[in-house]
């Protein structure tokens, strides 16, 4: 009996495991040298203000073409790494083993980086090649089975190439379940406000240098939002086009290219979706649009009477999943999405299909910092928890050596918490918020010279 209930708390399904974007190492192909993914987080900070780090990163017009090779993804990310505006992005270890730990063997589970410059069309086809050969050698393997199917396990942009996987070249047939991890479904307005200048049309160097490299990647792109999002004189809203696009400083047929990958995976319904959705986070919802300039707004485009629905700060809850599906919600940030506990519970459940039980916590709970400080100069740290303020408290740590650096003290404002931090050196820091039963809400923080 026990070895009969061991056997059927295990997954016996081929599992492939697709970052988001800026979720995979990048190494240049000719040297070797690392463009992306490097362990020394300090790097960031040389990236996002001096020097042409970033230049390598910039799409080729032979990689436009399709000539790719130039540069190769090598693993799924292993260390912190961080952008501006879209902050910090974890590494993928958390979610591996929580897959080989729920596998009936390890070499059940396929990592599957990817050149997340690139579109979601080009990297789509790369899955349906790698995803074949894995199902394949897996139910060859001694411990795997002959009717063992697919289980896709995909965070942000790796869920569209995923859909692109199973819809346009006919992946579907072969998998059981796609989990998603803050999969932008109808994109994120953050994009489009990544290509404008911004209200007044300046920004921080490190915005700058964000923008210059966004502007010629069709993976940024790829999450440019396909919604009803852009706010028009009498508080109506339109869908953003490609020509909003174009007009914001971005590339017209990227645009298109990736607006209508979303008008037609929306023609399609997925029954093997299961959504994890982030919220609690402020997040931008809908856009202004004017002289070329993009304001964000934390607006609801619609009529619902809501004015408000919070996402993981990246990807608003409505945009998370197709519409009829009903999401897994965990209130935690973008990027820290995939390894959160109870996204990660709900992983291992949905792979055994083990029931969760009640939800443990109390509430959600919203962290907002700024992206980018001077050193040595205070920066504001405001938590909102839903359940009580009075229960939250703030930590920082150096990202590079995991080291706590201070605990901000937090006040009651407005309803709201709040604190100051200071680091007093260059870097990258890591702020989690706790508050009830959940696990730590984390942004990143990027600390650069004075001016």
């Amino acid at each position: 009996m026990a070895a009969e209930s061991l056997a059927a708390d295990v997954c016996r399904d081929a599992v492939v495991v697709l970052p988001g974007i800026m979720g995979s190492e990048l190494v240049e192909a000719s040297t070797g040298r690392v463009l992306w993914g490097l362990a020394d987080v300090r790097w960031y900070v040389d990236a996002w203000t001096t020097g042409d780090s970033l230049a390598a990163l910039h799409v080729t017009d032979d990689e436009r073409d399709g000539r790719t090779g130039r540069v190769r993804a090598t693993r799924l990310l292993r260390f912190p790494a961080f952008a501006p505006k879209m902050r910090g992005f974890e590494p993928y270890a958390k979610l591996l083993a929580t897959a080989r730990h729920a596998a009936a063997h390890p070499d059940a589970v396929l990592p599957f980086p990817y050149d997340w410059r690139l579109s979601v069309a080009h990297t789509a086809g790369r899955l349906a090649e790698a995803a074949d050969d894995h199902l394949r050698a897996w139910r060859a393997h001694p411990h795997g089975s002959r009717d063992a199917r697919l289980v896709l396990i995909a965070h942000s942009m790796g869920g569209l190439v995923a859909a692109a996987f199973m819809t346009d070249l006919g992946g579907a047939r072969d998998v059981r379940t796609l989990i998603t991890l803050g999969t932008p479904f109808s994109g994120a307005v953050l994009a489009a406000g990544l290509l404008g200048p911004g209200r007044g049309g300046r920004l921080p160097l490190p915005h700058r240098r964000l923008r210059a490299l966004a502007r010629g990647l069709p993976g940024l792109h790829e999450l440019l939002p396909g919604y009803p999002c852009v706010r028009e004189p009498g508080g109506r809203f339109r869908r953003f086009t490609a020509d909003d696009a174009a007009t914001l400083g971005g590339d017209r047929e990227l645009a298109q290219q990736a607006l209508d990958r979303q008008d037609k995976l929306r023609t399609h319904h997925l029954p093997q979706l299961r959504a994890v959705v982030g919220v609690g986070q402020r997040t931008g919802q809908s856009v202004t649009l004017c002289g070329g300039e993009a304001e964000v707004h934390e607006l609801v485009p619609a009529g619902t009477g809501i004015t408000d629905r919070r996402g993981d700060g990246t990807v608003y809850r409505d945009a998370a999943a197709p519409a009829g599906e009903k999401p897994f919600y965990v209130p935690q940030s973008h990027g820290a999405l995939a390894r959160s506990a109870e996204a990660l519970a709900h992983v291992g459940a949905t792979l055994t299909e083990r029931p969760l039980g009640e939800r443990l916590g109390a509430g959600e709970v919203g962290l907002y910092v700024p992206d980018v400080v001077s050193a040595g100069e205070p920066w504001p740290v405001e938590v909102e928890a839903v359940a009580g303020v009075g229960a939250a408290g703030c930590q920082v740590f150096d990202a590079a050596t995991n080291l706590e650096t201070e605990r901000p003290r937090l006040r009651v404002r407005d309803g709201r918490l709040w604190g100051q931090a200071r680091p007093t050196g260059p870097g990258l820091y890591r702020v989690e918020a706790t508050s009830g039963g959940y696990s730590a809400v984390r942004q990143y923080v990027l600390v650069v010279e004075h001016g």
